[in-house]
């Protein structure tokens, strides 16, 4: 098919036509005559890399940023968005990436909050708000939460379901799903695609944005490809390429059949950098053990909740109490309660959650990097200016960091530039034991390839790292060895060839296979 041919769906007129949307913001133009069509009963995919335009598409669809040039239409009316409020009451409601819950609340509450129904049109009714919830829960099939848990307490993939059933309370049309899988297990994937093809069988028009290709082939019949703030591809159904949807994503910088190779094997090189033996937590994880060896990357992986990633933190000094065990860095042995102790073992953190545990977005890039090397760049008691800039600027360049300056705050980067920002801050310290968890969470293909390319350059020059990932994927693409976690233990390893997704899953799900057997 041509990159640019339009789809028309049967003969269903578009619940929501977008056509010529242009956004600029000072002399950026972030959005440039771009056109979508949204049919009843379709997953419409939205792909590109991080600055695209994807996130000022979805904003002027949900009136949040108002274009420049261009026009949106609902059926055959030209309609304009000034607010939110105004997208939502025409049919368009947004689930966006950061959750809008207030986790005092319970989950009836934050449902219907500002929709709340009401005897006589002025008192609250608590039992019709907790049926009407009930209601919208069961319709997407998530009869099992609680209704008057808060939803604070709730796992987040529960969580996401709250936010879904908030948004469907408007009843809209369109729905618009912002990454609502990046921080997803495998199973809870499939409770949300079943979510979404319920959605599709009731004739909603539903925007999907994710980074994940998988996720696109099985879930979208429909895919546009954004570069640059430009529309320059949609796939229709059955016709969508990986590697043409890259080639079209990442235009020049992408060299169709040149994927990275898999991480140089591990040599005998001395003692190990990280020696875990019996670690223990209760109720997060029991006897595990294992070593890291320079030049080696190795891979905790397993569903979702199975102990992986709080053996992370603890390694990382974020379990205070209760650890048992043995941690060794170097030969030598630590037991860190906070991680400014783990820091000075010479372990460095990169955690998945870059907002709350990786940056400071209100700082700027050069600031955020600067923090973690403040050794580099004193010279006496004072902190030297020009070591700064040159610290930053090699960085910034080594690590591809896309920003108008290094003055600017991290939060006004995409997600794929805050994450490497988040890198380049431990880059500078050179540690023996680089801890990635999560690293590539809501990031675009080529930050995802950037920053494996980092973790290959950390491991080859003697290093070692561990990897955790919700993307069962990157692990066959990355590690040299894998431990896959259930139920708090380490249920089989891996190694070299045998590294691969079918075999990751056969020991995740050995014991439920077992079971059903």
């Amino acid at each position: 098919m041509e990159d640019r041919e339009t789809y028309p769906a049967a003969s269903e007129r578009p619940l929501l036509t977008a056509t010529g949307l242009t956004k600029r913001f000072g002399g950026v133009v972030a959005l440039k005559s771009a056109d979508l069509s949204l049919f009843p009963g379709e997953v419409h995919a939205l792909l590109g890399a991080n600055g695209a335009g994807k996130s000022t598409l979805v904003k002027i669809l949900a009136g949040v940023e108002q274009p420049d040039e261009g026009e949106l239409r609902i059926g055959d009316r030209p309609v304009t968005f000034a607010t939110p409020r105004a997208a939502l009451a025409a049919g368009i409601a947004t689930v966006h990436q950061e959750l809008s819950l207030f986790p005092n609340l319970d989950v009836a509450e934050n449902i219907l909050i500002g929709r709340e129904p009401r005897r006589g049109g002025l008192w609250l009714d608590p039992r019709a708000a907790r049926r009407e919830a009930a209601s919208l829960l069961e319709n997407l099939g998530a009869a099992d939460i609680d209704i008057e848990a808060p939803v604070g307490e709730l796992p987040l993939a529960q969580a996401q379901l709250v936010e879904i059933a908030k948004a469907l309370s408007a009843e809209p049309n369109v729905l618009i799903l912002d990454e609502p899988t990046s921080a997803l297990s495998i199973a809870e994937v499939e409770r949300l695609v079943a979510v979404v093809e319920r959605l599709k069988a009731q004739g909603k028009a539903i925007v999907f944005i994710s980074h994940r290709l998988g996720e696109i082939e099985r879930i979208a019949d429909r895919v546009s490809i954004l570069r640059s703030g430009e529309k320059v591809g949609e796939f229709t159904p059955g016709s969508f390429s990986r590697a043409r949807a890259l080639a079209l994503m990442l235009g020049e910088s992408w060299q169709e059949g040149k994927q990275p190779e898999r991480a140089t094997r591990v040599r005998d090189a001395g003692p190990a950098v990280l020696d875990v033996q019996g670690l223990s937590l209760a109720r997060h994880f029991d006897s595990v053990s294992f070593t890291l060896q320079p030049g080696e990357v190795l891979g905790l992986a397993g569903l979702e909740g199975q102990g992986q990633k709080d053996v992370l933190f603890a390694l990382f000094g974020l379990f205070r109490r209760g650890l048992e065990g043995r941690i060794a860095v170097a030969g030598k042995t630590i037991r860190p309660r906070r991680p400014r102790q783990a820091i000075a073992a010479g372990l460095a953190f990169i955690p998945d959650d870059r907002k709350s545990l990786g940056g400071f977005l209100g700082l700027s890039v050069s600031a955020n990097i600067v923090i973690g090397a403040l050794d580099l760049v004193r010279r006496g008691p004072l902190l030297s200016p020009a070591a700064e800039s040159a610290l930053v600027d090699t960085l910034v360049r080594r690590l591809d960091i896309r920003c108008a300056s290094p003055t600017v705050p991290l939060g006004s980067l995409s997600g794929g530039n805050q994450q490497k920002v988040v890198v380049a801050k431990w880059l500078a310290q050179r540690a023996p034991v680089y801890v990635f968890c999560d690293p590539t969470r809501g990031v675009d293909a080529g930050a995802r390839a950037g920053l494996f390319a980092v973790i290959r350059e950390l491991a080859a020059s003697g290093s070692g790292v561990l990897f955790y990932s919700t993307d069962i994927s990157e692990f066959p693409a990355l590690c040299d060895r894998v431990l896959v976690f259930r139920e708090g233990r380490v249920a089989g390893e891996l190694a070299g060839t045998a590294v691969t997704e079918p075999a990751i899953l056969a020991l995740s799900f050995h014991e439920a296979a077992r079971e059903a057997a």
